[in-house]
Parts: structure tokens; C-alpha cells; sequence
């Protein structure tokens, strides 16, 4: 049997070297599997492949399709008919990088999170994220927040929200919408209407002592009609995020992707651009000949 020679110091470092080189390529291999690539190729847009599905299925129909009910100022029907608003800018500018056309379903706040759930649209705009329609639908991040308040006719004897709710009258709420829920939690006398235009008509015809909506909806009306006023919650009633839902099958790197466009559009100012166009102001800013008093 021969005998081995014994390593020389060069041919240990040699094989040190070695050691090392295969333990960085089955190290940098088994990471691309955790990370979901299992080494495949990644896309033009920087997907991996087997991920982005979300983003790719838009590409490939040429159309982002986003449900739309109507919420002005921030989702509105437009003059010419179509329908938009400031909600939707982060959308358009996503569809612009995606090269596709941006189509506007039209939806109603009590079927919204269906249509989407039935592939009607590829996002619900301006929808609150409730723990509720979180058991079926995702969230993207806030496009903007808000918070809940009471319109009522500026004689109205009312200057509280807790004078609203020991009345006992109606208060009138968008069917469907996150605001009627909470509103419903107080124990209220709940007057559901299809919409919120159909829902301040009711104070306006005595039907219903006030309405239960959101800031910017509330600022529409009280600017379209000055015998409305604001009541402000104090403490709220409700106070939320507006948000993207979109399906619960969405991955991960088209959720980011929606997220960046979201950011960008806040960052950029043109969302409070928008904002200011159509004459909407946040809470602190809210002109005191809007408030009841």
C-alpha cells in the first residue's frame, strides 16, 4: 500500500480556496430557491420569474381595470361622463409605466368588494380597510386618511355628533360603506341609501335629521349647497385610511410595485395638487364657515 504524502502548505490553501468557491455556489443557489426564484431568470420589469403574476396579467389584458364608486371629490363622474377623481392618479400613473390603458368600472359601495372579488376589476378605489373586508380582499398601503363626520342643515338644532345621536332620528349612510358600518356600531338609527349623493338628498328633504360620511364627500356637499353644514366628531367615530383593495391572490412584488406608485404619487405632490383643485382640505385645515356652529 503506498503511503500518502503528507499536504504541503501551498495545497492546503489551494484547497481552502476551493472549499470556499463551492460553498458560495450551492449557498448563492439554495438562496435563490428561499427567495421563490429557484434560479430562474427574472423579466424586463425585475420579477422573478413565477412572480409578479398580478402585474403581468395587466400587461398581458392591456387595460388596469379599476371598480369606482362614486365619492366626490376624490372618485367623481366626470363631465364627459367617465369616471375619475384625485383617488385614481396613482393608478393612472401606474398604468402609464405599464404602457396599458386605465378603464373605470363603475361599482356601487355595496357590491364593490364583490366585484372585485369576481375578477370584474383589478382594484377597488377609495376603499377603507376594515378587518371585515380584510377576511376577503387585500390592502394596498393608504392613498390618503380621513375622518367620519355628520352633515346637516345649517339650522339644524344640532352642534354635536352627540346631539346627532341622542336625537334617535335617521342618519343616512352610504350602503356599503365603511362609515355606515361604524355607524351602525353606535347603535343608530341607520337610514342605508345606494349613494352618497341619494344620502345628503335625504337631509335636504327632511327624511333624515343628518348624513354619516367621510371628510372629503362631507366638504363636496357643504361646498355644492352652504345651507349644509359640518359636525365634526369629537372624540371620532370613525377615522380611517382609503386605500387600493385588491385580491387576495395578489403576490408579493406586484403588491410593492403598486405600493412604490402609491408613495411616488404622494411624494410628488401631485395628489395634493389634486387635493387642492378640487377644493378638498384635511381636518386641521377645514375653513370654520364649513363647521356648524
Amino acid at each position: 500500500m503506498a503511503t500518502k504524502e503528507p499536504l504541503t502548505k501551498t495545497s492546503k490553501i489551494t484547497l481552502a480556496i476551493l472549499g470556499a468557491l463551492v460553498l458560495s455556489l450551492l449557498g448563492g443557489y439554495i438562496g435563490a430557491g428561499w427567495r421563490g426564484g429557484g434560479g430562474g431568470s427574472s423579466d424586463a420589469g425585475g420579477a422573478v420569474a413565477g412572480n409578479g403574476a398580478f402585474i403581468s396579467k395587466i400587461r398581458e389584458q392591456g387595460e388596469l381595470r379599476v371598480g369606482v364608486a362614486l365619492a366626490p371629490p376624490m372618485t367623481t363622474q366626470q363631465k364627459d361622463g367617465t369616471l375619475g377623481g384625485p383617488n385614481l392618479i396613482p393608478l393612472e400613473e401606474l398604468a402609464a409605466e405599464l404602457d396599458v390603458k386605465l378603464v373605470a368600472v363603475p361599482a356601487e359601495w355595496k357590491n364593490i368588494v364583490a366585484g372585485l372579488q369576481a375578477d370584474r376589476y383589478d382594484f377597488a378605489a377609495n376603499l377603507d380597510a376594515t378587518v371585515e373586508r380584510a377576511l376577503a380582499i387585500q390592502f394596498t398601503d393608504a392613498v390618503y386618511e380621513y375622518q367620519a363626520v355628520f352633515v346637516v342643515p345649517e339650522d339644524s338644532p344640532h352642534k354635536t355628533s352627540q346631539d346627532v345621536l341622542k336625537d334617535g332620528g335617521k342618519i343616512a349612510a352610504a350602503q356599503g360603506s365603511a362609515p355606515e358600518a361604524a355607524l351602525a356600531n353606535q347603535d343608530a338609527n341607520v337610514l342605508s341609501i345606494d349613494n352618497y349623493t341619494n344620502a345628503v338628498a335625504t337631509v335636504k328633504a327632511g327624511r333624515s335629521i343628518a348624513e354619516f360620511t367621510d371628510l372629503p364627500t362631507a366638504e363636496a356637499q357643504v361646498q355644492a349647497d352652504p345651507s349644509l353644514k359640518i359636525i365634526v366628531p369629537d372624540p371620532p367615530l370613525y377615522s380611517a385610511t382609503a386605500n387600493y383593495g385588491v385580491p387576495n391572490t395578489i403576490d408579493p412584488w406586484s403588491m410593492r410595485t403598486v405600493n412604490i406608485a402609491i408613495e411616488k404619487a404622494r411624494d410628488s405632490g401631485r395628489l395634493a395638487q389634486a387635493y387642492a383643485e378640487v377644493d378638498y382640505f384635511e381636518l386641521e385645515r377645514l375653513p370654520a364657515d364649513m363647521i356648524k356652529k
